[in-house]
């Protein structure tokens, strides 16, 4: 229970996965000398991520601190495993980082209370029972609506650089996999003041979003993971942001007219290419509540 109460607390604090969203129309503050501090959460239907469907109703708080376009935020995932509720799935991210002119930085670390150490020695550890859920990614990326606002494309790749990622290869060794995801969206401004984002996700080697598979020795493997359509409707205060949308997401990997289904799975732990009922297509619909400050 201490792992719940601690992910509560930050809870408590007002503590989503979106850093900067109470800063939208205050962006000059990013880059002037003053700090500035986003708190907030949002309350989602599904933990929908890169393609995967990894949980049920959930909160997802987070707080994030500004100065001169360098970061620190928290975001946690508190929320069902699945709709029975059977059991709880804490989950703390914490990331540092540098955002300006369009380009963003960072290294984010993810834990999951699950009693492996907040660290793991040797980083990858291909022994079983030496192996841990901890890791770390690093982020780059691109968005050209941050300076050019009628072009808001935007494009980030996320790499695995630490933790258990590997796979045994063809040689029987373990092999490390550098686990990658690469996403391009797109914002789309609708009458009535909605916003629809649309993003294509694909993972380009072997690694954890192909369940370590080979990706493109099998023609009937796709690399594309996540096409994903998000439509938002914002309401905008000087200081607080609150924002309702819905959401579907398909996984596109190793699709044909047998698995296509749209059933709550964990589709990373029963992910294989011989199991036809792995997840497909996903849902989900939230709210987000943000406030902002600058001193």
């Amino acid at each position: 229970m201490k792992k719940v109460f601690f992910i509560l607390a930050l809870t408590l604090l007002g503590v989503s996965a979106s850093p900067c969203k109470a800063q939208t129309n205050d962006n000059e503050s990013s880059n002037e000398d003053n700090f500035s501090l986003d708190i907030g959460a949002d309350i989602v239907s599904s933990y929908l991520w890169r393609g995967y469907n990894l949980g049920g109703l959930s909160i997802q708080p987070s707080v994030t601190f500004w100065w001169k376009g360098l970061y620190a935020s928290a975001w946690a995932n508190i929320g069902a495993d699945n709709w029975t509720f059977d059991d709880i799935n804490p989950e703390l991210d914490i990331t540092i980082g540098y955002d300006n002119f369009g380009l963003q930085l960072d290294v984010t670390h993810l834990y999951y209370f699950d009693g492996d150490p907040y660290f793991p020695r040797g980083g990858f550890n291909p022994i079983p029972e030496q192996e841990s859920s901890s890791t770390m990614e690093a982020h780059a990326g691109f968005h050209l609506g941050d300076l050019v606002e009628k072009f808001p494309l935007s494009i980030d790749w996320y790499t695995t650089i630490y933790g258990t990622d590997y796979f045994i290869n063809e040689e029987g060794k373990a092999q490390r996999a550098w686990s990658t995801y690469i996403e391009v969206g797109y914002d789309f401004n609708l009458p009535l003041g909605l916003l629809l984002n649309a993003r294509v996700g694909m993972t380009p080697w072997r690694g954890l979003y192909s369940n370590y598979n080979e990706v493109w020795k099998n023609a009937k493997t796709v690399a594309i993971n996540n096409v994903n359509l998000r439509l938002e409707r914002d309401i905008e205060f000087k200081h607080v942001f609150l924002g309702v949308w819905g959401e579907c997401m398909l996984n596109c990997y190793g699709i044909d007219k047998t698995n296509v289904k749209t059933e709550l799975q964990h589709a990373i732990n029963d992910f294989d290419s011989q199991n036809s009922s792995y997840q497909r297509l996903n849902f989900r619909i939230g709210a987000s509540l943000y406030f902002g400050s600058t001193w």
